[in-house]
């Protein structure tokens, strides 16, 4: 029973730190009217959030890495519920910046941590059940804590969002207080490691392929609530709607990403994957081009929702299976990369769709987006080249006697 407490508690603090890495599209021009920003500038706080957690991700693993894990976990999550609280008191847009930034480098600490911590607590036969139940909350974030915070957020005010959050960040610290057992010291892979584990051939194109992938992704998801509106009348309730559909149709993709893994090459299934979302990027762009609006752009943009959540977060088992392969035996040390990968993008796209938002509304978000997709696509396909370049090259050439002798005859 305490097992699978401290299990659901973790997930519980992963949940709530997704839900705040994410919500903030649905809640973009109700912040931006309190704070006296617009949406562009209002959509710098997931950026800020982001970039503060790439950074902070591998510098404090390595800075905090000899303290014992258990208070680093709880006073990580401490952290991050005071910072929302703090979010959901404040006026001023530059001091929200601030607290954003500290809110990343909590998280930073926490996320990485909650899921370290598992393999030293369960058994070998239990630990790919205990890490996907952790790992869980990070998804349900996605498909529930993003669309509820929305929905919550139109009905009482978005200050009420982070209050929840902070809540639920406070209830899962508070129970790791009480049942999380004591964990040793488990020292990270100091600088030298990781820089080292960067160079292993291949793994610094794959994570310029991460950083391309989710840039194009965030682009657009960031100022999502606006688009939206524009293209569908999309807004209120209903936004929380086709949030919810999204994050539905990205759990699925995140399934059929980890199936299709184990079953087909990786390099092969980047391209497609990458594909799909740049076409999912790109109807956006069109409907606002088009200028559709009404009944018929909000159906088209379910249609691109569900298409971005299968084909854009199906990459992301793909990739994680790919950069195991690349360097098995610094594996997760790649992955720590990856993820601070993964903020470097959100960051990068949060800053793009910004400026495009503000040069030419929804079509030149959804165009932007899908530019940045376009380079994920072509950098996967020069992976995929040269990965079948490099089998060719160490395939063993076929001695001469042994050859089918009707081949060198001439016709």
């Amino acid at each position: 029973m305490s097992t699978r407490a401290w299990l659901i508690l973790l997930a519980v603090g992963l949940f709530a730190i997704g839900t705040d890495g994410y919500v903030i599209a649905g809640l973009l021009p109700e912040m931006g009217r309190d704070l006296g920003v617009s949406d562009s500038d209002t959509g710098h706080l997931v950026s800020a959030f982001a970039l503060a957690y790439a950074l902070g991700a591998p510098l404090l693993a390595v800075a905090l890495g000899n303290l014992p894990r258990r208070p680093v976990l709880i006073s990580s999550l401490t952290v991050f519920a005071a910072a929302n609280v703090a979010a959901a008191l404040v006026d001023s847009y530059e001091t929200m910046i601030a607290i954003r930034v500290l809110a990343g480098l909590a998280a930073a600490v926490f996320s990485p941590g909650a899921v370290a911590v598992v393999p030293s607590l369960v058994s070998a036969e239990q630990r790919g059940r205990a890490l996907s139940t952790v790992s869980a909350g990070i998804a349900v974030s996605t498909a529930v804590g993003v669309p509820l915070g929305t929905l919550i957020g139109n009905a009482f005010g978005w200050r009420t969002t982070f209050l929840v959050v902070a809540a639920l960040g406070a209830l899962a610290c508070l129970g790791l207080v009480l049942l999380l057992p004591p964990l040793p010291p488990n020292p990270p892979a100091d600088l030298r490691t990781r820089v080292a584990a960067s160079r292993t051939a291949g793994v610094p194109s794959a994570l310029c392929v991460t950083v391309l992938w989710i840039a194009g992704a965030f682009t657009l998801l960031t100022y999502l609530s606006p688009v939206l509106d524009e293209v569908g009348n999309v807004h209120g309730t209903m936004l929380s709607i086709w949030l919810a559909i999204y994050g539905l149709a990205a759990v699925t993709g995140n399934h059929l990403g980890g199936r299709a893994a184990d079953r087909f090459p990786a390099p092969k299934l980047t391209v497609v994957t990458t594909t799909g979302l740049l076409f999912a990027l790109a109807s956006f762009g069109l409907l606002g081009s088009l200028g559709v609006g009404g009944a018929t752009g909000a159906g088209w943009a379910v249609v691109g929702l569900v298409t971005w959540g299968i084909f854009g977060w199906a990459f992301a088992p793909i990739q994680s299976h790919r950069l195991v392969q690349l360097a098995p035996e610094s594996a997760s040390v790649v992955l720590s990369l990856n993820s601070s990968a993964i903020y470097v993008g959100i960051s990068a796209g949060g800053f793009l769709g910004s400026a495009a938002l503000a040069e030419g509304g929804a079509a030149a978000v959804g165009w932007t987006a899908a530019a940045v997709e376009l380079l994920a696509v072509l950098a996967s396909l020069a992976l995929l080249r040269r990965r079948a370049g490099q089998a060719e090259r160490i395939m063993p050439t076929e001695p001469k006697s042994s050859r089918d002798p009707s081949a060198s005859v001439n016709p």
